[in-house]
């Protein structure tokens, strides 16, 4: 991949967080994994009893299924100039294995899981 610069007048951002990646200029290969377990709970007292492990549940120990390509893709990339330039961007939030990428990458993997409960009382 040829390398270049990355000039960028203004970026703002509220919000990083679970195995994200925010990234200025080019990245050759990126793989993101995120695992959660979220529980919503009428009352919202927990206890020690509430405790979830990532063991219990299956889905976080499953092999991927990624899609395999039904087609070859052969690729010619021309870069234009030898820098990218951005003037301002603004960005709310990137989350659960995602990228915010100003530039190319070759590859990239993401595998967010997130078994999520909802406890609502009798």
């Amino acid at each position: 991949m040829e390398k270049r610069t990355a000039e960028i007048s203004n970026i703002r951002t509220i919000s990083i967080s679970y195995s994200s990646i925010f990234t200025i200029g080019d990245t050759v290969t990126t793989t993101q994994k995120s695992r959660g377990i979220a529980v919503q709970q009428e009352g919202a007292t927990f206890t020690k009893e509430d405790n979830l492990h990532f063991r219990d549940y299956p889905i976080f120990n499953r092999e991927a299924n990624w899609l395999k390509p039904k087609y070859s893709v052969h690729t010619n990339t021309i870069h234009h100039a030898e820098s990218i330039h951005v003037q301002n961007v603004s960005l709310i939030g990137v989350s659960s294995s995602s990228v915010f990428q100003v530039g190319s990458i070759n590859n990239i993997t993401g595998d967010a899981r997130i078994k999520h409960f909802r406890k609502l009382q009798s």
